[in-house]
């Protein structure tokens, strides 16, 4: 589905030295540094062995199978799966052309920019002990797990969720021009505790693609209005954001206090 490019961009300066810029993308770095999740490319359009997959496969329902799987990787061993991951700190990926995510990948001239998964992992715990959830959307899906469980699904406009993921409090939501950042599940999480943490985002299409992952702690206070709070997006290291505040854009705040992403 076509967008309006948003004015949201981010800021690529890494907190322990500087890379190349070809090394960088907003899905995250191909060279591996300390306290990064783990991100994996997945094409729905071709097996393992790079043959066409004959027919329509259904993101959503594709999507919501794996997430009912306990996000069970096994479920898409049927899919061509990236051999070069990239290493990220946080999941707030601008409106760009989808065909960055397969040359983020190295797959440029391999994969197609329409109808992929990137899957994203960690082990993370929170700066401090609380009650949280995943709040976030994506053009055109995105989904959060913790330990296994899903705690959001949030897909563009009105696109549906085959999963049994069902949404706490659709009144909760903060309505933007995408639809709506949704909020998921709360979940409390301690200190010095580890989750398993999972995020799904993926493009079906191959038109423009963004997706914007924020996280809200219960009880705290939050810039903006009680309709439109400026959250603070998910990171797993310190990095500033340049925000451009248009027409359309996410709303979110800049400063947070990053969770810690364990080896």
């Amino acid at each position: 589905m076509p967008l309006k490019f948003l004015t949201i961009f981010t800021c690529l300066a890494l907190g322990s030295g500087s890379l190349a810029a070809e090394d960088e993308s907003a899905f995250g770095s191909s060279i591996k540094t300390a306290g990064t999740m783990l991100g994996i490319f997945y094409d729905l359009k071709q097996t393992q062995k790079r043959q066409p997959i004959p027919g329509y496969v259904d993101h959503f329902k594709t999507m919501g199978k794996f997430l009912d799987s306990g996000w069970d990787e096994r479920s898409l061993s049927h899919y061509f799966r990236g051999t070069k991951p990239v290493y990220a700190t946080e999941v707030l990926i601008p409106s760009m052309s989808a065909d960055g995510a397969p040359a983020a990948f190295g797959l440029s001239g391999i994969v197609k920019p329409s109808n992929w998964f990137v899957i994203y992992k960690a082990q993370v715990s929170p700066p401090v002990d609380g009650v949280y959830r995943f709040v976030g959307i994506a053009d055109d899906c995105l989904a959060v797990g913790v330990n296994g469980k899903t705690v959001l699904v949030s897909n563009f406009g009105s696109s549906g969720n085959y999963s049994h993921w069902k949404e706490p409090s659709p009144g909760d939501n903060i309505k933007v021009w995408a639809g709506s950042l949704k909020r998921g599940d709360w979940f409390a999480c301690k200190k010095d505790q580890i989750i398993d943490l999972d995020i799904l985002i993926g493009e079906i299409p191959g038109n423009l693609f963004g997706a914007w992952l924020l996280i809200e702690k219960q009880g705290a206070s939050y810039p903006g209005s009680a309709a439109q709070p400026l959250l603070p997006p998910f990171q797993v290291r310190a990095r500033p954001i340049k925000t451009s505040p248009g027409e359309h854009y996410i709303p979110f705040q800049v400063n947070n206090s990053p969770w810690i992403c364990h080896p």
